[in-house]
């Protein structure tokens, strides 16, 4: 997809996201995952598996000897480290969740699909930062599948070198020097109308 952009803007207005002439017709925000406890996607999977590994741990302790190096007063300290950091992981991954799902906002206009997210650049001073993704007559928008709402796949993000590797043409699977590069989409996530966007996206082309 052709001319993506990603830019930083200073004001908060509709008219500081919107180009001149260009009219909206849909805005939205995701429709889950903006609180703690909402678990989206296949972020269960990380939850289950440190509860697994951290009962799988503690159950090791009925085959500890007393008498052994590693006693059960070891063990006990050793698998309540590693629980607390259980825990702290699991809570790291839903706060990062929440906090970046709380900070976007979708829009469809009659040019572009637009992502708004406000978040924090290296100094730690907030910031919106605008993804506008024009509408394309032949780019693949599809629904994904998703828990408990689909996502829309708006874009592409390419990079330089993924789209012109050492100027000598697009990349290609049997590249070597990009085997571990990935082209990200752009979607907006955990929208239960999903099919009426792509709809919408694509009568806009």
């Amino acid at each position: 997809m052709n001319g993506i952009s990603i830019k930083n803007i200073q004001g908060s207005n509709l008219e500081d996201v919107l180009e001149p002439g260009e009219r909206l017709l849909w805005s939205g925000a995701p429709a889950s995952g903006q609180r703690f406890f909402q678990v989206v996607g296949d972020e269960r999977f990380f939850h289950i598996g440190l509860l697994v590994g951290a009962a799988v741990m503690w159950s090791s302790v009925f085959f500890i000897e007393p008498e052994t190096r590693f006693g059960l007063k070891t063990a006990y300290m050793v698998f309540g480290v590693m629980t607390f950091l259980f825990v702290v992981t699991s809570i790291c991954i839903v706060s990062a969740r929440q906090f970046v799902l709380q900070n976007l906002v979708y829009f469809v206009t009659d040019n572009r699909a637009l992502i708004l997210r406000c978040g924090r650049n290296w100094r730690l001073g907030k910031r919106l930062y605008l993804v506008s993704c024009p509408h394309s007559a032949t780019y693949p928008y599809r629904v994904i599948p998703s828990r408990p709402y689909p996502s829309l796949q708006v874009g592409t993000m390419f990079s330089e070198d993924q789209v012109q590797p050492f100027g000598l043409g697009l990349s290609h699977p049997g590249h070597p020097v990009l085997w571990d590069r990935v082209c990200p989409p752009i979607t907006f996530d955990y929208v239960p109308n999903a099919q009426e966007l792509l709809e919408l996206v694509q009568s806009g082309d």
